[in-house]
């Protein structure tokens, strides 16, 4: 089996934006001391597993930064900007409903507290908020729909 190199550092990077901030502090530091050591920090190429739900949520995040038009990095940012407020809460709903991670899990890929997405999935059931609107359930339900279709 041959690897592009491309592909090796596509799947590395991707994995790594994955990564909590402790995570990625250990990983940086074990670097720069293979670097020190003038290690090449890999000797082989390594296998990245990654599980199906994990898989699932990227091809969320991947679909509704198509449909909305945005960034990756824009989605799951600090930032409170409004256009992305309805993107990032509908990815949230949908990974909470298609991946069946839990919330400490979605906190951790999202780079967001599990409180905050408690609170996106409340406003979407109870109708409050941007989800007050009935084409936000319906781009919701079409989104859901073809993520599925896609899985299976």
């Amino acid at each position: 089996m041959t690897i592009n190199n491309n592909e090796l550092i596509y799947a590395v990077k991707t994995t790594y934006d994955f990564l909590s901030a402790r995570e990625k502090a250990i990983y940086n530091t074990g670097y720069k001391a293979g670097m020190k050591a003038n290690q090449k920090p890999f000797k082989f190429v390594p296998t990245i597993v990654t599980d199906s739900k994990t898989i699932l949520f990227k091809t969320i995040v991947e679909k509704i930064c198509e449909f909305y038009k945005i960034g990756k990095k824009e989605l799951f940012n600090k930032s409170r900007l409004s256009y992305l407020v309805l993107p990032r809460s509908m990815a949230i709903n949908l990974a909470y409903e298609l991946t069946g991670h839990s919330y400490p899990k979605l906190g951790l890929l999202t780079n967001r507290d599990h409180t905050s997405l408690l609170y996106h999935v409340n406003l979407r059931v109870n109708c409050k908020g941007m989800w007050e609107n009935i084409n936000n359930h319906t781009v919701f339900s079409k989104l859901s729909n073809e993520l599925l279709d896609r899985t299976n």
